[in-house]
């Protein structure tokens, strides 16, 4: 029975517009859940990234979409600090742990696996890029609980902490040059 609630939701979500802003009642977290894991992928088909970190996106926007769905932390937020941290997964954390966003490895907080650097840093080591999408979403919603469920403007100009200086003004100016909202429109119009 699960199987074909399944396939019928699919059929529903694809044929709709994504200009139609109807809501889709759904009635448990079972289906919910569901609903989510096929609206971050219909949003994944939907944007058509073109800048230097397309594939990247492209890639890695059906978890971030997921997370933005679960977790409140806006898609157009995880991308651009993916980009910003670890240039799109490219830098050597992201290589040898799957770290994504630079997070550290505290035993208190974090129960997984860790890498040690060459300067005896500890970081939160993964299993795989999306793991840490997960990670950093979960993070985000436990210790920015004031942003959960706002825009990435507000992220931008009101969050304070993470990085130096201003960092969140910086991934505020990489959301909009790489025109990572349209993936926060799309999840916003589902969600009316």
């Amino acid at each position: 029975m699960k199987k074909i609630i399944v396939i019928i939701l699919w059929v529903i979500l694809v044929s709709l517009d994504l200009n139609n802003t109807q809501n889709i009642s759904v009635s448990s977290e079972g289906e919910r859940v569901i609903q989510n894991d096929v609206l971050a992928k219909i949003i994944k088909s939907k944007v058509k990234s073109k800048h230097i970190f397309s594939e990247f996106c492209n890639k890695y926007s059906e978890i971030a979409v997921l997370c933005h769905l679960e977790c409140g932390v806006p898609t157009s937020v995880q991308l651009a600090q993916a980009i910003t941290e670890s240039g799109g997964g490219k830098s050597e954390l992201a290589k040898v742990a799957n770290n994504l966003f630079g997070m550290k490895y505290y035993k208190e907080i974090f129960k997984g696996d860790y890498f040690t650097s060459s300067d005896n840093t500890k970081w939160r080591k993964y299993k795989s890029f999306e793991d840490s999408f997960i990670d950093h979403a979960d993070f985000l919603n436990k210790y920015y609980n004031h942003a959960v469920g706002k825009d990435w403007k507000y992220w931008s100009d009101k969050c304070t902490g993470y990085g130096a200086g201003n960092y969140w003004k910086h991934i505020g100016m990489v959301i909009k040059e790489y025109k990572l909202w349209e993936y926060d429109e799309l999840v916003n119009n589902y969600k009316r």
